[in-house]
């Protein structure tokens, strides 16, 4: 593992390709259950469902990136307690973009479902139960709220050190320019 003081090019493509991901599950899971019974209904489900699985497998790939591959350190004049916060911000994003594919995976089996996920039908791992239903379907959604304010919390930081405190932390993230 080495260290540097920007991320590779592969940690930052997996990170913004998954941002961008997620925002826009996130965006669609809001609206897509106000849609009229039908096909567009069905399809749009569908494809909530794939990109979500095809988010839980980017996590892993990301994981296991960010094991060999380490990111950069920390600015030296912060504060130990912000660097616990960001060290905790960031396990908090990937618990949940784990958990999150996970729910809405026993979610949809729980119902009787099948995850296809691009013609690849996902082995079922809980049977037919209208409470597991109901239970995953909680989860799935309380823990996309949540996302959705860690998410916030996480730029909003990025900004304040790129705004407010100068520093590099939201630019060893950024794309090179020129």
């Amino acid at each position: 593992m080495s260290s540097s003081s920007r991320y590779d090019p592969v940690a930052k493509s997996l990170h913004w390709l998954m941002a961008a991901l997620i925002i826009g599950l996130w965006g669609v899971g809001l609206g897509m259950e106000e849609l009229p019974k039908g096909d567009l209904r069905s399809q749009i489900i569908g494809l909530h469902k794939a990109l979500g699985v095809v988010v839980l497998a980017l996590v892993v790939v990301r994981l296991a990136w960010r094991a060999t591959h380490s990111a950069p350190t920390l600015p030296a004049t912060m504060p130990a307690w912000e660097q616990l916060g960001a060290k905790l911000g960031h396990l908090a994003l990937y618990g949940l973009m784990i958990a999150i594919p996970a729910a809405g995976i026993l979610m949809s089996q729980s119902a009787g479902r099948d995850v296809n996920v691009f013609g690849w039908i996902l082995p079922t791992l809980v049977e037919k139960s209208d409470d597991l239903k109901e239970v995953f379907g909680e989860a799935h959604e309380t823990l996309a709220w949540l996302l959705a304010v860690v998410l916030v919390v996480h730029v909003v930081a990025a900004l304040r050190h790129h705004f407010m405190l100068k520093d590099d932390v939201l630019s060893r993230m950024l794309p090179r320019r020129g």
